[in-house]
């Protein structure tokens, strides 16, 4: 039987804790993900992410549906694949995350690397499957980020550009968000000086700025043969101008002038969604 963790203080304990602070989930470079559902989405795709370890509370774990049935399965899991395995005392597993009411499982994974040869790659890729990309300018809230994230998954938009400054999508709460859907997605942060927006354009897409502006054509008129990378703004400035520099056209949603503007994530859903729907 496996030893139970119940110091606050155990090295391991401590580790796990402070991913809940981005500048330790920089210097580590991993994150973690917690829940059911989640966790089963991890072990499944193996081969597409890096499992550090798994922790879990069978205390917890007796209290939830399907708990104890799942953690069978993540046992058998770990010892088939060499991944340390750990086991918490109820209170030390509440202490480490900031969910109000934790299912007892969580998994620590690596964040991805993106060297510029792997950018290039993807890039290739998503042409050749003529999907649309996504790219983000410094959008803030959390949960709007996470929702992006589910909604590109939803509609297959694979990549996601991060202009530098965008929120951290491996904060716990915009993890949280996403639903498993980062474990589908590519999530690449870059500056304006790399050269992503040149090579999105030698690859033939058309690089769209949402933009509410009388210059702006409406959503409905784009040409849906084309492959598109669409710019969503921050939350209350908008797209910065070196993007607009750099975009192609101006695009708006056609809506009642009862409302000045739609929240990001409903407004980048409502985007992809049409895509999707017409190709």
């Amino acid at each position: 039987m496996q030893d139970i963790i119940i110091s606050k203080s155990n090295e391991k304990v401590k580790f796990i804790k402070s991913l809940n602070e981005k500048k330790n989930r920089i210097k580590n470079n991993c994150y973690y993900l917690e829940g059911i559902k989640v966790i089963l989405e991890v072990i499944n795709r193996v081969k597409a992410v890096d499992i550090v370890s798994i922790a879990y509370s069978d205390y917890i774990l007796n209290s939830v549906k399907d708990g104890l049935k799942t953690l069978n399965i993540i046992k058998k899991f770990c010892n088939n694949n060499n991944i340390q395995i750990l086991n918490f005392s109820k209170e030390v597993f509440t202490y480490i995350t900031d969910t109000v009411t934790p299912q007892g499982i969580l998994a620590v994974i690596k964040i991805p690397k993106y060297s510029d040869e792997k950018i290039k790659n993807i890039i290739k890729n998503e042409k050749e499957r003529n999907n649309n990309i996504l790219i983000l300018d410094k959008v803030q809230d959390l949960g709007n980020l996470g929702t992006i994230v589910r909604c590109a998954n939803a509609f297959n938009v694979n990549i996601i550009l991060c202009m530098e400054g965008t929120a951290d999508i491996y904060s716990p709460k915009a993890i949280r968000s996403t639903m498993a859907s980062i474990l589908k997605t590519n999530i690449i942060y870059f500056k304006y000086e790399s050269d992503i927006i040149k090579e999105l354009k030698n690859n033939g897409y058309t690089i769209v700025s949402t933009v509410l502006d009388d210059n702006s054509v409406s959503l409905e008129k784009l040409e849906i043969s084309k492959k598109y990378a669409f710019i969503m703004g921050n939350e209350a400035n908008g797209i910065s101008t070196e993007l607009k520099n750099s975009s192609d056209i101006f695009v708006k949603i056609p809506m009642s002038n009862s409302v000045e503007s739609l929240n990001v994530a409903l407004a980048t859903g409502i985007i992809l969604y049409k895509q999707f729907k017409n190709k």
